[in-house]
C-alpha cells in the first residue's frame, strides 16, 4: 500500500472509535485488576464460536464457562437487584433442596410436574412425595430441575407459556405460608452470598388488604433473619398487579390502592428507631403483547391518589420487539422512576434523548430477555445502545429461578464478555443499582458506602486470585 495513501487511511479510520459506554475512572490498584480481567475475558471469549449465538447457551453447558470468570462474576459485589419477581430469586439449586424436602409432585395427566403441599385442597390422586418419588427411582433430582426451567428447545406454544406453566406449576406450593417464608429466606441468603445487598421484589398483591399484610409480614419476617446475619442488607417491595385479561383495569387499580394503604401500615422497622418504607413504589406486569395496555391504566396511576403516596411508579414497558408496543412512551408520560425491560426503546430515538435527559433508569434483565426469546445473541442487546445514549441501566434477574442456574451471576457474565466491558464499566453497573434504586437518600448514603467497602475489599482479592 502506498504510503501517503496509508497514512491518510489510518488518519480517517482513528476518527471512528467505539464508544465507552460510561465508565467509573479507576483508581491504580483498579487499574492493575482490569488488566487481569481483560486477559481472561479474551479467553472466554474464545470459548464461543464466533458464529453462534452469544450468552450461556444451556444450564450445562459448563464446558463454555470460563473458570475464573465465573468466579469474578460470582464474587463481585453486585450491589442491588432492582427488578425480581416474587419468590423467584432463589436459585434452583436450593429452590430443588426445599421442594425435595417438603412439596409432593404429580407425575401424570394436566397435571405433571404440578408441586403440591400434604395439605392441598386439590392434591391429585396420584401425587407422590418427591423425596419418596426419588428414593424409589420414579424420579430423580436432575428430571425435577429439567422439569423447572426454561430450555433453549423450542417450546410449542412459546416461551411465555413455558413461564406461565411453570409459575402455575409452582403456585400451589407457594400458598404455603410455612414454605414460602422458607423459600423468600432461602432466596434472600443467597442474594447475599452472590454480593447482592438490596433486592427490589415485584410484590404481587391482592385486593384483599389483610392478605397482602400477611403476605408482606412474612417477607419481612425472613428479610429480618438474613439482616441478622448479614446487617448490610436491604428488601424492598414494590406493589405490582396484572395487565392480563382475567384481571380487569378496575381490579387491578384496586390491587395497587391496596398495596398503597397496605404500605402505610407495614414498615421496615429492623431499626425501631429509624423505621423506613418497606413498601416503595407501584407496577403492573404481564406479557405486554398479550396484555392490555399501559394507558388503559394512566388515568388511576397519574390520579392525585397515587401522587399524594409516597410511592414511586416502577413499570414494566417495552417488553415487546413490536413497533406498535409504545407503552415506552405511557412510561415515559407517567414519569415512571424506573422502567422494567424497555427491550424496543431503541424504536424511539427521540424518546431515548428524553430518557438520557431525564436520567430514567432500565432494568435490564440479560437472561430472561434471551429466555423469553426477546434476543438471541447478547451481542446484539439494545440495553449496550442505551449505555452508549447516556441512559443509566442495573442489570437484574427478573423470574431468576426458571431462567438460569444463578441469577445475577450468569447476567453480569453475560453482559462482560458480550459487551466487552472493562472494570470502570462493571463498576459503574453495580453503583447504579444503588444510586438509581427506590431508597431514601440517606439509605443510598449508608448503602453505598458498605458497597464500597465490598467493593475495595473484592479488587484486591481478585488481583491476588487472577494472578495466581
Amino acid at each position: 500500500m502506498d504510503k501517503k495513501f496509508a497514512e491518510k487511511y489510518e488518519r480517517i479510520k482513528k476518527r471512528y472509535k467505539p464508544v465507552i459506554p460510561y465508565s467509573e475512572k479507576l483508581n491504580e490498584e483498579e487499574e492493575k485488576l482490569n488488566e487481569l480481567l481483560k486477559k481472561i475475558i479474551k479467553e472466554a471469549d474464545s470459548l464461543y464460536s464466533v458464529n453462534d449465538p452469544y450468552g450461556i447457551i444451556e444450564w450445562k453447558d459448563d464446558e463454555d464457562i470460563h473458570p475464573k470468570l465465573y468466579d469474578f462474576c460470582y464474587r463481585l459485589p453486585k450491589g442491588g437487584d432492582l427488578h425480581a419477581h416474587d419468590n423467584t430469586m432463589i436459585p434452583l439449586d436450593k429452590f430443588t433442596d426445599i421442594i425435595i424436602e417438603y412439596a409432593m409432585i404429580s407425575l401424570s395427566g394436566n397435571t405433571k410436574g404440578n408441586l403440591y403441599t400434604v395439605f392441598s385442597a386439590d392434591l391429585p390422586a396420584d401425587a407422590i412425595k418427591i423425596s419418596e418419588a426419588i428414593e424409589k427411582g420414579i424420579l430423580s433430582r436432575e428430571k425435577l430441575m429439567d422439569m423447572l426451567v426454561i430450555s433453549d428447545d423450542k417450546e410449542e406454544n412459546g416461551y411465555w407459556h413455558r413461564l406461565e406453566q411453570l409459575f402455575s406449576a409452582t403456585g400451589d406450593f407457594y400458598n404455603d405460608i410455612y414454605i414460602m417464608e422458607k423459600i423468600w429466606e432461602e432466596g434472600f441468603r443467597s442474594c447475599c452470598e452472590k454480593g447482592i445487598i438490596l433486592v427490589e421484589v415485584r410484590d404481587w398483591g391482592s385486593e384483599d388488604d389483610l392478605m397482602n399484610i400477611i403476605r408482606d409480614n412474612t417477607i419481612r419476617e425472613a428479610y429480618y433473619r438474613v439482616r441478622r446475619e448479614y446487617p448490610d442488607f436491604l428488601v424492598r417491595l414494590i406493589g405490582c398487579s396484572g395487565k392480563d385479561s382475567e384481571n380487569s383495569v378496575e381490579s387491578s387499580c384496586e390491587t395497587l390502592r391496596s398495596m398503597i394503604r397496605v404500605s402505610r401500615i407495614v414498615k421496615d422497622e429492623f431499626d425501631p428507631e429509624d423505621p423506613q418504607d418497606f413498601i416503595i413504589g407501584l407496577d403492573l406486569g404481564n406479557e405486554e403483547d398479550n396484555s392490555r395496555p399501559l394507558s388503559l391504566y394512566a388515568q388511576f396511576l397519574m390520579s392525585e391518589e397515587v401522587r399524594n403516596s409516597s410511592l414511586k411508579l416502577y413499570l414494566h414497558c417495552g417488553e415487546s420487539l413490536r413497533r406498535e408496543n409504545d407503552s415506552v412512551v405511557d412510561a415515559y408520560i407517567m414519569d415512571s422512576y424506573r422502567v422494567g425491560h424497555a427491550m424496543n426503546l431503541y424504536r424511539f430515538p427521540d424518546l431515548m434523548k428524553e430518557y438520557a435527559k431525564r436520567k430514567t433508569a432500565i432494568e435490564v434483565c440479560l437472561m430472561s430477555n434471551y429466555r423469553l426469546g426477546y434476543v438471541r445473541d447478547l451481542r446484539m442487546h439494545p440495553a449496550l445502545q442505551y449505555m452508549i445514549s447516556g441512559i443509566p441501566i442495573s442489570l437484574c434477574s427478573d423470574d431468576g429461578l426458571f431462567m438460569t442456574r444463578a441469577p445475577m451471576v450468569d447476567d453480569f457474565y453475560s453482559a462482560i464478555v458480550c459487551w466487552d466491558l472493562n472494570l470502570g464499566d462493571i463498576k459503574a453497573l453495580c453503583r447504579n443499582s444503588i444510586i438509581y434504586s427506590g431508597l431514601s437518600d440517606k439509605e443510598i448514603s449508608r448503602l453505598m458506602d458498605a458497597w464500597q467497602r465490598q467493593w475495595n475489599s473484592f479488587v484486591s482479592k481478585q488481583i491476588k486470585a487472577l494472578e495466581s
